[in-house]
């Protein structure tokens, strides 16, 4: 066995919080991997050109969802052809929705990590569980994809000064709070966009929209987990897109929570395999919850590879 490849984003809120993080993995990892804290992209990609030519059998990534959709993206490109590593989710960035779908049983990074490699050192099949990626315009892999409102509620997130689950609990309650006072708040969040959308070949009966979001996991966040269709077909993502108002949206939540159908006739939800959106102005977009920097003026979503992750 050819080892453990560790990516650890040092940027990432969780692992600014946690210096010595990279120095613990490297006693849990021993001689059984290789753990490289990564500055920026180059280094990344450096890192994983290194761990292809050794030959690993899982890919760990330590710096959240966002970090997740970095080291993925790149590694499609530099592993071509071939299948990717086993991939682990180590929880240590603001946003961890994968983790939490994927049903994985250790909060820590530094437990689940040293689990795995237990595992691996004793030759036990790991407990894995296989996901859908979205292609998003070509050349970006994520399984989160979202304009619109998702948009600006990551926006006014981030720039809080503390993120994480209480400030986004918080931000949803002031959101809800503004919807009722009638404050600039909520309608800063929920401002509609103007674009045709097209799902496998269908035009959405819609041209103004207040959110779009294409999902292949089932939780957003803080619980909710709108997307209940993710695993029904293979190659599908769940897709939500709508003009739905504020009012809708927030008396809807307690079905959102459930992860049953929201039964809004302003909002489109269903299953789909290839979407395109033409903006009739650039909107930003995000994907794992990071807001890209170049708005877009089309977005094609496809169906990207089945890949494995280990729950841990």
């Amino acid at each position: 066995m050819a080892g453990i490849g560790v990516i650890v984003n040092p940027h990432a809120r969780g692992n600014r919080r946690r210096p010595h993080r990279v120095a613990r993995f490297e006693a849990i990892v021993g001689d059984d991997g290789r753990v490289v804290a990564t500055a920026d992209l180059d280094a990344m990609e450096r890192a994983l050109r290194e761990f292809r030519a050794a030959g690993i059998d899982i890919l760990a990534v330590c710096g959240g969802d966002g970090s997740m959709y970095h080291v993925v993206s790149c590694a499609l490109e530099v592993w071509e052809d071939q299948s990717l590593p086993l991939l682990l989710p180590l929880r240590g960035g603001t946003i961890n929705n994968l983790s939490r779908s994927l049903g994985a049983r250790r909060r820590r990074a530094e437990s689940m990590l040293a689990h795995v490699v237990k595992d691996y050192r004793r030759g036990r099949t790991h407990d894995t569980v296989d996901g859908d990626l979205i292609r998003v315009n070509g050349g970006k892999y994520g399984h989160i994809v979202g304009t619109g409102m998702i948009v600006h509620f990551l926006r006014l997130y981030y720039s809080g000064r503390r993120p994480g689950p209480v400030s986004a609990m918080w931000l949803l309650v002031r959101l809800g709070l503004s919807y009722f006072l009638g404050t600039s708040l909520i309608g800063g969040v929920v401002r509609p966009f103007e674009a045709d959308v097209t799902c496998d070949g269908e035009r959405l009966p819609h041209r103004s929209f207040t959110l779009l979001i294409a999902s292949t996991v089932a939780h957003i966040g803080l619980g909710v987990r709108p997307f209940y269709l993710t695993t029904r077909k293979r190659g599908h993502f769940h897709l939500l897109a709508g003009s739905s108002t504020p009012g809708q949206l927030l008396s809807r939540l307690p079905r959102f929570a459930r992860g049953v159908p929201a039964n809004l006739e302003t909002l489109y939800d269903n299953l789909g395999a290839h979407v395109r959106v033409e903006f009739a102005e650039s909107q930003s977009f995000t994907i794992n919850g990071e807001v890209l920097a170049e708005p877009a003026d089309v977005l094609e979503l496809g169906p990207g590879p089945r890949v494995s992750y280990v729950r841990g």
